[in-house]
């Protein structure tokens, strides 16, 4: 989350705290209840969407991190079962292409990693059956072929969150936008009204509209310069 977003959205918080504290005030102004309700809904929006922001990338990041690991491990093992074949059949071309050992694989760049994939799925087509006696079982095989063959997607998956990602902070700038128009536009000018009768209420959301920069010894009013109500 941008540290910008993070500071508005305390100060939204902030702003509907001190709105909710003094209902009886202004819960008879239909046009302040409206202003209010369309505020309170787009900052619920931008919670979940910031929420959904958080996750895009971190939750795919991990799982990613996880299949690869497993991949490596299973693939490591049917390598060895392929290069001990290759050797004790004569077949050196087999046995080098199943050469590899455990830190080469775990230091494969993905795309290098997808190419070892696709050319021990070709390995595993013609000799899959002569595996038993090096402990490879059908039930192990046939749950290395999907990873094997999937590892084409797998490569693209961080890809596809960054862009659904890019999708969630758009809309996270929009509602941005939304909630700054509906406080400059709407709830700042018809706080006016309770600056003579209810001047508590006022000057707690006068206060709440200040935009705190935590990583900032100072704050700043929240589009203070279009804001000719509470700028009066």
């Amino acid at each position: 989350m941008k540290k910008s977003t993070r500071n508005k959205l305390n100060m939204y918080g902030s702003v509907l705290s001190v709105l909710n504290d003094h209902q009886p005030s202004w819960q008879a102004v239909s046009a302040f209840v409206n202003a209010k309700t369309a505020f309170e809904t787009k900052l619920n929006q931008l919670r979940v969407r910031v929420t959904e922001q958080l996750g895009a990338t971190t939750g795919v990041a991990l799982e990613k991190k996880l299949r690869i690991t497993d991949l490596r491990k299973r693939v490591l093992i049917v390598q060895h079962a392929l290069f001990l074949l290759g050797r004790a059949s004569g077949d050196v071309l087999l046995q080098e292409r199943n050469s590899q050992t455990k830190t080469e694989l775990e230091r494969m760049a993905l795309n290098e990693l997808a190419a070892r994939c696709a050319e021990l799925k070709q390995d595993l087509d013609s000799y899959a059956t002569q595996l038993a006696e090096y402990g490879i079982t059908p039930q192990s095989i046939a749950e290395l072929i999907p990873l094997l063959q999937g590892i084409d997607e797998l490569n693209n998956s961080t890809r596809k969150a960054i862009i659904k990602r890019k999708g969630i902070t758009q809309a996270i700038k929009d509602l941005e936008h939304e909630l700054d128009e509906l406080l400059r536009v709407e709830l700042d000018r018809l706080i006016l009204v309770f600056k003579q009768t209810d001047p508590a209420f006022y000057h707690a959301y006068e206060s709440a509209r200040i935009i705190i920069d935590y990583g900032s010894s100072k704050g700043s009013r929240g589009n203070e310069p279009e804001n000719p109500g509470l700028a009066s």
